[in-house]
């Protein structure tokens, strides 16, 4: 993508990102609009939480279980 092209989708991206903000932050409308929405974002917030220290508990797992068959291979006979 040339820089020219870049710097423009850049721009058009940046104000539309400050008009949505403004209008959720500076408007009637918008303040009632987040009223209703936060609750579910941070309800999606918790569960993505959750997730995260799922996955961290599963990798953990999947480390002592190579760890574990790496152990027993190496006091297996060989022959």
């Amino acid at each position: 993508m040339r820089d020219r092209t870049a710097i423009l989708l850049g721009l058009v991206a940046g104000a539309a990102v400050g008009g949505v903000a403004g209008w959720l932050w500076l408007t009637d409308d918008g303040r009632r609009l987040r009223a209703r929405i936060e609750p579910q974002l941070q309800d999606l917030a918790g569960q993505a939480l959750k997730l995260r220290d799922s996955a961290s508990r599963v990798q953990q797992v999947a480390r002592e279980s190579a760890r574990t068959v790496q152990e027993v291979a190496s006091r297996a006979p060989r022959g």
